[in-house]
């Protein structure tokens, strides 16, 4: 039998997430410092610049300074080999409870909680897909029984009955910035609550366990994109959580596991017994997610959620010294719920949130717009190979697999080449400066030709 994963965070024993402050280890300073100090460095050479070139004609100036920055400080690629990620060469179901830290790239993932008497009566996952509102699963929201086995329609075979809803209010949500695990064992940590839970009218999470809840404000954390249809046979999703490790506990870190390859899209029987499957609106994956995943996403190499962690089980009973037991193994899966038909519970969740739908492969509809150029200003002409747009589920670091732009912290290959053009620009701006002489009257006018970098969503 196949057991949702909230059986093993609503036990009488809560698991209590460390409280102490993980240590950044050396690895996941330096690239940053590295980044920071040449932004800054840049950044003194540009404003020294500006104070000395005072340079004849300031709509050259400005557009020989936008193409030089958008070439050395975005760091935009070719699309060449070398700069696309590489192929993963390992086993074909790759676990995420033995997976790795993760970091802002998916801050959208947060802790859901119930509280009830100021205690915390269990733990799920949910990822943002608005300021204020979370995608997650359905038996994280409901009171439901503890453990479901379900057929190929989609239909109960044992468990998985929907008693009532909790009250949203006793919904908790943390939000762990840069993956270090929150302290969720105390309700006034949390940084929003519900304020409505959003479902459909089933009495049974079988091939429905998926809900949104609306909270009561909106949170400066990233949001995801949706997909609103299955996961192909030929790609491969990440899967995202703060459930348990593989020896049973609650790790300091967010976990994720990438380039996990899919065991079936539904209807389908489960491949190691005839009597359970997975229905039309599910998909399964192998060893992945554990107790306190429930709700948790699988990612498609876009950035958009595909798939809620709904089930998991390797069909052997559980270690009574590790919750873990029942989610390791060659045998073990886990059935996530799609989108595919549930159109109009997104549609009204989005609606109750008052904010809109983000779906993959379009804008985030909540990114700042591009600013129109006055009628009596031409605009300044640059090259146009120099200029780079980043928008939608690349902000989210999941590069596609053409030519494009890397938001990454990592070093790059050709940084020496970008360091050499603004070498280059800065050589250009003196000999501008030597061709032209300086012009008490040629101050320049601030915002108007400052470079302005994509924000991530």
């Amino acid at each position: 039998m196949t057991a949702a994963f909230v059986d093993h965070a609503r036990s009488a024993s809560p698991l209590p997430l460390p409280t102490s402050t993980p240590r950044l280890e050396r690895s996941m300073i330096v690239p940053l410092r590295s980044r920071g100090t040449t932004v800054a460095a840049l950044s003194n050479v540009i404003s020294s610049t500006f104070q000395q070139a005072r340079i004849g004609s300031r709509k050259a100036f400005a557009a020989t300074l936008l193409a030089g920055l958008s070439t050395g400080l975005m760091g935009c690629s070719d699309g060449t080999e070398s700069d696309r990620p590489q192929e993963d060469l390992g086993q074909a179901i790759q676990p995420i409870i033995r997976g790795i830290s993760s970091g802002t790239e998916h801050d959208s993932v947060v802790v859901l909680t119930t509280f009830r008497d100021g205690a915390r009566r269990n733990l799920c996952t949910g990822t943002l897909v608005a300021p204020n509102l979370l995608i997650t699963a359905r038996h994280c929201v409901s009171d439901t029984d503890s453990s479901t086995a379900c057929s190929k329609e989609g239909t109960p075979i044992t468990g998985g009955t929907v008693m009532a809803d909790r009250d949203p209010n006793a919904l908790v949500v943390f939000v762990g910035k840069g993956g270090i695990a929150p302290d969720t064992e105390v309700e006034d940590n949390g940084s929003a609550r519900g304020t409505k839970i959003i479902v459909d009218a089933t009495t049974n999470v079988c091939n429905h366990d998926v809900a949104f809840v609306v909270l009561d404000r909106k949170l400066a954390a990233p949001v995801a994109p949706i997909r609103l249809g299955p996961p192909t046979m030929n790609e491969k999703v990440s899967a995202v959580g703060w459930g348990i490790d593989e020896t049973g506990t609650l790790p300091k870190s967010r976990e994720v596991r990438a380039d996990i390859s899919l065991i079936g899209v539904g209807p389908a029987m489960y491949p190691d017994h005839a009597t359970y499957g997975y229905g039309d609106r599910e998909f399964m994956i192998g060893e992945s997610a554990c107790a306190g995943d429930s709700g948790s996403p699988a990612f498609a190499k876009s950035g958009a959620v595909v798939g809620v962690a709904a089930r998991a089980g390797n069909g052997k009973p559980r270690d009574p010294n590790n919750f873990a037991s029942t989610c390791i193994g060659e045998t073990a899966h886990a059935v996530y719920t799609h989108l595919a038909s549930l159109q109009d519970l997104v549609t009204r969740a989005f609606a109750e949130s008052g904010e809109p739908i983000w779906l993959e492969g379009q804008p985030d509809p909540r990114a700042p717009k591009p600013q129109a150029v006055p009628a009596d200003e031409p605009e300044p002409s640059a090259p146009p190979a120099t200029e780079a747009v980043v928008s939608g589920p690349e902000a989210h670091g999941a590069p596609e697999a053409g030519a494009g732009c890397s938001l990454s912290t990592e070093p790059r290959k050709g940084s020496v080449e970008h360091a050499a053009g603004l070498v280059a620009l800065l050589a250009s701006l003196v000999g501008l400066r030597r061709r032209f002489g300086p012009r008490s009257d040629a101050k320049l006018d601030g915002d108007a030709h400052r470079a302005r970098l994509p924000s991530m969503p």
